[in-house]
């Protein structure tokens, strides 16, 4: 199976930079030999962009999953995928962003979105969400990531199986992390028990997507782990203004 991670930059929406992120995807989803690609998350400006470029992909065999920041007036950072040539909503949107914010009530919250709404599979893989900062649901530091809430053995049982029941975890993230050593803590943890764990988030600016494509098994743009190890693309694009790698899983 291969699994594709597209970042693109962090300009402003103006007219110009839009349609260009709409003919891109466009053009890497419609001559994409990969099964799966998950892009950068706000790659769209709104559900129009998505729209368009559903209109305009005819591969039905490629899946992909986008994040609008905004989604007609809903709350934002809504999770939508794309697959067999149409535009779905998960109907599902990011509980919390950081740490002080993963409280009791909010991760039972996230684990009931996990469980109904988080899922989806692809060429016989079980895929598993957890939208940037939702990572927090695990604490620790840079060498160790456990569960947050340990005094509620139930959710942490319920949290485990969810785990479990998945072959794939999917991190797409805004920004880079302050602490990347924890980021990667909680990448290894995912990734446990012969688990992938991919995630990807948004270019800086040029310096970063040349040292990406210098060190790609290496970079903080995108992150893929198996058994809390990391993963070397097997590609990564040269020219284009994005950043688009690849991986072949087992």
């Amino acid at each position: 199976m291969e699994i594709q991670l597209v970042s693109f930059d962090i300009s402003r929406f103006t007219a110009k930079e839009r349609q260009f992120r709409i003919d891109s995807i466009t053009k890497i989803l419609n001559e994409t030999a990969a099964d799966f690609i998950m892009f950068s998350q706000h790659v769209l400006n709104n559900k129009e962009d998505l729209e368009a470029i559903e209109k305009n992909v005819h591969n039905n065999k490629i899946v992909a999953l986008f994040e609008l920041k905004e989604s007609n007036d809903l709350k934002g950072n809504r999770l939508y995928i794309f697959k067999d040539g149409s535009l779905f909503n998960l109907k599902t949107y990011q509980i919390f962003a950081t740490s002080q914010e993963a409280t009791e009530d909010y991760i039972e919250y996230l684990i009931a979105e996990l469980e109904q709404r988080r899922q989806f599979e692809v060429a016989g893989k079980h895929f598993l969400i957890f939208q940037c900062g939702e990572n927090n649901i695990l604490k620790g530091n840079s060498s160790t990531a456990e569960f947050r809430i340990s005094n509620r053995l139930d959710l942490k049982k319920q949290f485990a199986k969810i785990l479990d029941d998945a072959d794939i975890i999917l991190n797409p993230v805004h920004s880079r992390w302050s602490r990347y050593g924890c980021f990667l803590s909680r990448m290894r943890k995912f990734s446990e028990k012969k688990r992938y764990c991919f995630s990807c988030t948004r270019l800086l600016d040029e310096r970063q997507l040349k040292r990406a494509r210098q060190s790609p098994g290496h970079n903080v743009t995108q992150v893929v782990m198996h058994s809390k190890r990391l993963v070397n693309p097997i590609y990564t694009n040269e020219f284009e203004p994005y950043l688009l790698q690849s991986y072949i899983i087992e």
